[in-house]
């Protein structure tokens, strides 16, 4: 296909930069609706334990809850292979519509479904199956979406894409914990137990709609269409993935930090603060620090792209990881204070090493596999930390904190800062063997400036 004929390469750069756009923002979109249901679930947690999980000790309900929620982890690595199947092979946008049909109807079903009341345990049965089923469309939504964009920026811009898909995840997050905030404030408790929480999924469905219909008028990124041309494609996926094994596994402990980071510090953090785990009073506006703080770390990212746009990614996410393990166990010093101006210090630094590995950790993955298996590999990576490390977190950090205090949380993510920081530094060496070995035919080479990325 000639570039000149086709007008999403045609014409000048503003009309370049208006197609870029909306392709960003058909990315995004996606994207975002992932987060905002996992926002909606995190924040309704206290409401779906007592709907669905017979109990009577309202913290065991919360940690129940959270395991239905660590259930829509477990098939991540399913929809990592099966939307990176089509993504590598189909085509970056069959990807793309497939994850978004699969994530929109389940969470509008979410709000449908028959209390624990009213159908027993089938309701239970069926909250898991429809997280089973998110957790299928989230395993290649991220992933597909992040190499869409990415693939279809220039440059630096590769960098700042990425960056921005990360934002995305804080603003859907941010805004499904801001329509459960809201809702709680407008109506009553008993409303908010009978109608609201359905309400707050049912929105999904419009976010999704309108993702599918942005989605439509997109074409797949030039770079893959290059790849397709020259027969790259042809290539057995499973033998190149073979090929490239030893760097999916070190991926998957680089990528664990960052969905341990989320989900504790940003998700999970609101039970403490409405005291559900423990015998505390509730903080008085927790609910909406943790709200706003969600979007701290997109805040951090912003602040860097503005005021050091050539910024080392590796030593952004390095720096971000070894803040997070040194700072563990004061963050959560602070956060057993149960003050405001306490908690908001300790997400504050919590959000400033989040918001340094959210910079550079995308252009890390994109960087680090081929085209004809991009895709694929960096879903198996994502998916696989975030079943195994970070699906579990909130379950686990419930039981830490019923069992031993809120400051016993901040082992778990000490442990996983570490094991992030060693993979990063294993992942790097093996890459620099890689070139001395191979020279300039190694597709992987991790640039070490935003600057040199093609």
């Amino acid at each position: 296909m000639d570039e000149s004929s086709d007008p999403e390469f045609s014409g000048g750069v503003e009309v370049k930069e208006r197609v870029v756009n909306k392709k960003f923002i058909a990315a995004a979109l996606g994207n975002w609706l992932e987060w905002y249901d996992f926002g909606v679930y995190a924040a309704l947690a206290d409401l779906l334990g007592k709907h669905f999980f017979p109990d009577h000790d309202a913290s065991v309900q919360v940690m129940q809850s959270f395991l239905a929620f660590a259930a829509g982890y477990i098939s991540r690595p399913v929809g990592g292979i099966l939307i990176g199947v089509i993504a590598d092979r189909l085509g970056r946008k069959c990807g793309l519509w497939t994850s978004i049909l699969l994530m929109m109807f389940p969470t509008f079903f979410i709000g449908c479904l028959p209390t624990y009341q009213t159908a027993g345990w089938l309701s239970t049965i069926l909250l898991v199956t429809l997280r089973l089923l998110q957790g299928i469309a989230i395993g290649g939504e991220y992933v597909s979406a992040l190499v869409f964009s990415m693939e279809h920026a220039q440059g630096r811009n590769k960098t700042i894409s990425g960056a921005l898909m990360s934002v995305s995840v804080a603003v859907g997050t941010f805004s499904g914990f801001g329509v459960v905030v809201l809702m709680r404030h407008a109506l009553s408790t008993e409303a908010m137990a009978s109608i609201g929480w359905r309400i707050c999924f049912w929105l999904g469905l419009v976010v999704g709609i309108v993702g599918i219909f942005l989605r439509r008028q997109v074409a797949d990124p030039r770079e893959f269409i290059d790849a397709q041309q020259a027969g790259q494609l042809s290539q057995p996926i499973w033998a190149a993935l073979w090929t490239h094994c030893p760097d999916i596994l070190l991926m998957i402990g680089v990528e664990a930090i960052t969905p341990v980071t989320w989900y504790q510090n940003f998700i999970w953090i609101q039970q403490v603060y409405e005291g559900t785990l423990t015998s505390e009073p509730a903080m008085p506006g927790g609910a909406e620090l943790n709200t706003f703080m969600q979007l701290a770390p997109s805040l951090f990212m912003v602040g860097i792209a503005a005021c050091r746009s050539d910024f080392n990614f590796l030593t952004s996410v390095r720096r971000g990881m070894a803040l997070l393990a040194a700072l563990a166990v004061p963050a959560y010093l602070l956060f057993d204070l149960r003050t405001f101006w306490a908690a908001f210090l300790s997400q504050s630094f919590l959000a400033l090493g989040g918001g340094l590995i959210a910079w550079g950790n995308p252009y890390l993955m994109h960087s680090s596999f081929p085209v004809d298996i991009r895709v694929m590999a960096m879903g198996i990576s994502y998916n696989l930390s975030a079943a195994l490390l970070g699906g579990p977190t909130p379950y686990i950090c419930s039981q830490l904190v019923v069992h031993f205090g809120v400051l016993s949380a901040s082992i778990w993510l000490l442990f996983i800062a570490s094991l992030s920081y060693t993979c990063v530094c294993l992942l790097l060496r093996r890459q620099g063997r890689q070139v001395a070995a191979n020279g300039d035919g190694l597709q992987s080479v991790i640039p070490r400036r935003i600057g040199n990325a093609a």
